[in-house]
């Protein structure tokens, strides 16, 4: 199945335009979960950078999946 990974703050958005193919809902919250991680890893400013963001998993007929925190509310 094909997930779209959006980012977005409510007013602003990244799209995700491509797309992930993953064997099911679980394999694209965990892809979703480790992109996360690696971003946090990155870029020593993150939470700042990406405070009110959420990154958004959505299937290939639009649905809403699951939204996930950039950042942490205890981490900030």
């Amino acid at each position: 199945m094909r997930y779209y990974f959006h980012l977005t703050n409510g007013h602003d958005a990244i799209r995700d335009e491509e797309g992930t193919e993953v064997s099911d809902t679980q394999a694209a919250l965990t892809s979703a979960m480790e992109a996360i991680e690696e971003l946090r890893a990155s870029d020593p400013s993150y939470s700042e950078d990406w405070q009110g963001w959420r990154l958004e998993i959505v299937d290939s007929a639009g649905r809403l999946i699951q939204a996930l925190p950039l950042v942490d509310s205890a981490s900030h």
